[in-house]
């Protein structure tokens, strides 16, 4: 039995119940009650807040006399309004894609069967997450909207206060890739999916583990660079961020693993430049009709001929134009984890080694 009493504005309550164990999310903590689970989401900008707690109740139940402050969601889930690409997606393999009853930034979510439901009209399109269309919202009357979560962000406290659940999705904060993908867990709970979630999860989970572990004791680790230069500024991804803990969990050596940082920091490409000039392989993302090749590479910037990785022709690239990599990797960071392994130690893995993300620069 666990009891967690929490301050929110002032306030204090409680929750009671056998929590559920969550073994990497920092952000998200599961409690279950008599008659209700509630997730408790930490707030990812100030940590001794809650951003919101969600009690969810069984639709096919009565609601509770006594139960915990919070937004009561009716579960499952079966006429949402999704605004997050990387979670229809999800909600797509749990089997639960046609609980999407509306969708906001539509054009960006690439799942057939989606599609296909918005332009035979079976799923309202709520225009763009920049744009809220409240009052289209309200008449629709979604049991949940499923939104990222942002700081200061009160563009929904009108649907708040006419009743519709508001669910801020806070697992893209997470600076783990197994801390994000067990949000799975949740959205699972959301739809009544909980047991395909963590089945999902649990194998996710095992694998990336055990991908870890082949490289673990490797007496070589490749030095890595990432990113490119965009205008005058060249994004560095921290060392504590999802892309430096996975090179290092590939069995690389992150060239900025001194930034102690879990976000994208603004350096001089200069500085990039001169710090990795020696990494014996770069990785970065693009978007084009067609494969980026190093004549492109050095048209777009001289600098780049300079590096090591460039001359050698150890340069690999994500085409975000034709792959549905933020859609699929957030949740299955194993995926990404086996292509980082294949480039940098070949030769480890010995089945799916044709990677689906990252491809050699053409020559």
């Amino acid at each position: 039995m666990l009891s967690l009493i929490s301050c929110e504005g002032g306030i204090t309550f409680a929750v009671s119940g056998n929590e559920i164990t969550m073994r990497h999310a920092t952000l998200l903590s599961i409690t279950e009650g008599k008659g209700y689970t509630a997730a408790e989401i930490r707030n990812p900008w100030d940590s001794t807040k809650v951003l919101h707690r969600y009690v969810l109740v069984p639709k096919d139940g009565e609601i509770p006399d006594a139960l915990p402050e919070g937004d009561i969601v009716r579960t499952p889930v079966s006429r949402m309004l999704c605004y997050v690409a990387v979670h229809a997606s999800l909600f797509n393999e749990l089997g639960s894609v046609d609980a999407i009853g509306a969708v906001g930034d539509g054009e960006y979510m690439s799942i057939p069967r989606l599609q296909e439901r918005i332009k035979e009209g079976k799923v309202l399109d709520c225009g763009t997450s920049k744009a809220v269309e409240v009052e289209k919202i309200i008449d629709f009357s979604p049991d949940a909207v499923i939104i990222s979560a942002m700081e200061d962000n009160n563009s929904y406290a009108k649907l708040l206060n006419v009743g519709i659940p508001v669910i801020e999705c806070a697992d893209y904060m997470e600076t783990g890739p197994l801390q994000r993908a067990e949000w799975m867990r949740f959205y699972g709970l959301l739809t009544g999916k909980g047991k395909e979630a963590d089945s999902i999860f649990a194998t996710i989970e095992k694998e990336y583990d055990g991908l870890k572990e082949k490289v673990r004791n490797l007496p070589s680790r490749p030095t890595v660079l990432d990113g490119k230069r965009i205008n005058t500024t060249w994004y560095v991804a921290g060392s504590e961020s999802t892309v430096g803990r996975m090179i290092a969990d590939a069995g690389g050596k992150y060239v900025f693993d001194d930034e102690k940082s879990s976000g994208a920091v603004p350096y001089s490409p200069e500085t990039v430049l001169d710090k990795g000039a020696e990494a014996d392989i770069w990785m970065l993302k693009y978007y084009s009709d067609r494969p980026l090749s190093y004549d492109d590479l050095a048209r777009d910037w001289e600098g780049y001929t300079r590096l090591k990785a460039f001359k050698n022709h150890r340069t690999y690239m994500v085409n975000l134009q034709t792959s549905d990599f933020y859609m699929s990797t957030p949740f299955h960071p194993e995926r990404l984890l086996r292509e980082y392994v294949n480039i940098f130690h070949p030769g480890v893995l010995t089945e799916n080694v044709e990677n689906t993300y990252y491809k050699e620069v053409v020559r």
